[in-house]
């Protein structure tokens, strides 16, 4: 069956693409606000003031070459091509808890196939298990994901009721990506010529280390968001303003539509109907939750639902267990698919992805299900 699923999803992803789905989220979001228009009380402006810098966080790691030395000293220490898959994956995930998913793999995949034109090998393999691991352990922190932030914020979740919740989702997911990846990861080692890589602009370097510290305070509630933007912009600006071009701003805009979008939707009597009777206990919310993710991204899922449910938990379970599944569930695997697309044939790449991702997605919804008592 997983097989079958596999093959379709192939066919649709690559007639597809990802450019399509930012498209459609445009015109779906018109059509809605057709229906009721929205407010722009709706858009989580703190959200995309932490994804702004983070972004600009990222461009300045890659501006002073921090991910080619990582490159280079990941081929130096690690010359076999299981353990160099195992680093990678779970440094791809502990990235994706501090710097969100997104950002953890528009560094992580670069480097990976950076490493792959040194070795000659094809980087399908580890690009996919680090997008399982990007999508997984980001939900260990509320800063790991756009739909954790926005989430985190909505229900005002306390950090420590957030870190207890979400570790046994957390501790599965970590061990079904370490054996994924000790039984996947195969190869023989070869000597490759590993280019002696240098560090540059070290003061721009502890500059986005300043940053990140900032936007870190401000996901903890310690520090306030627009001092933190405030700081994060001022300083790129003195310190490297061509950074600002590199920011994702096709990203941004289209959480705003997200949130447009939601906020017309739970504005229309029928469809909060509908969906209040499909959200009314723990259970339905967790499967409701990760079966609208497949359709339209946990992101916009979160953003739409949470209007219409008080269960939080169950609703954070199902967005981030949700990420898995098809290339449209989580916006960080388009950006890996597209990162590799651009450069390798894709169907070996989505054949493996849409199998390991729906064998994930199942496992853990299963044992999701029995965290989560049973109502009486």
């Amino acid at each position: 069956m997983l097989a079958r699923v596999s093959s379709v999803g192939t066919a649709l992803a690559e007639k597809l693409g990802a450019q399509p789905f930012f498209l459609a989220i445009t015109a779906v979001t018109a059509a809605a606000s057709l229906l009721s228009p929205p407010h722009l009380s709706a858009i989580r402006w703190n959200v995309l003031a932490i994804l702004f810098s983070q972004m600009l966080v990222c461009a300045a790691f890659e501006e002073c070459r921090l991910l080619s030395c990582a490159a280079e000293a990941t081929l130096r220490r690690f010359h076999s091509p299981r353990r160099r898959a195992l680093v990678l994956v779970l440094v791809t995930g502990a990235m994706s808890m501090l710097v969100t998913n997104d950002i953890a793999l528009l560094t992580m995949v670069p480097l990976t196939m950076g490493i792959a034109r040194i070795t000659g090998e094809d980087p399908y393999i580890p690009i996919i298990l680090e997008t399982v691991s990007a999508n997984l352990m980001s939900a260990l922190t509320p800063f790991g994901n756009p739909q954790n932030l926005y989430l985190y914020s909505f229900y005002k979740i306390s950090p420590e009721s957030f870190f207890s919740t979400m570790l046994p989702f957390g501790a599965l997911g970590i061990l079904l990506l370490v054996a994924a990846t000790l039984i996947l990861s195969k190869g023989t080692v070869r000597q490759s010529v590993v280019p002696n890589i240098k560090l540059q602009n070290r003061w721009l370097l502890w500059g986005a280390f300043a940053a990140f510290l900032c936007n870190l305070l401000a996901v903890l509630r310690i520090l306030d968001v627009r001092i933190s933007l405030t700081a994060t912009a001022a300083l790129f600006l003195v310190l490297s303003p061509r950074l600002f071009r590199r920011v994702d701003f096709t990203l941004l805009a289209t959480f705003v539509l997200f949130f447009l979008f939601s906020d017309s939707i739970t504005s229309i009597p029928a469809a909060g109907r509908l969906l209040s009777a499909l959200l009314h206990s723990e259970r339905q919310v967790l499967l409701f939750s990760a079966a609208a993710s497949q359709v339209i991204s946990n992101v916009p899922a979160a953003v739409l639902l949470s209007g219409f449910t008080t269960h939080a938990q169950a609703l954070l379970y199902g967005v981030s267990a949700g990420g898995l599944g098809t290339l449209v569930a989580s916006l960080a695997s388009l950006i890996s698919y597209r990162l590799y697309a651009s450069q390798y044939p894709a169907r070996r790449y989505l054949r493996l992805f849409f199998i390991l991702n729906f064998l994930f997605l199942i496992i853990l919804l299963i044992a999701l299900l029995a965290l989560i008592p049973t109502e009486t």
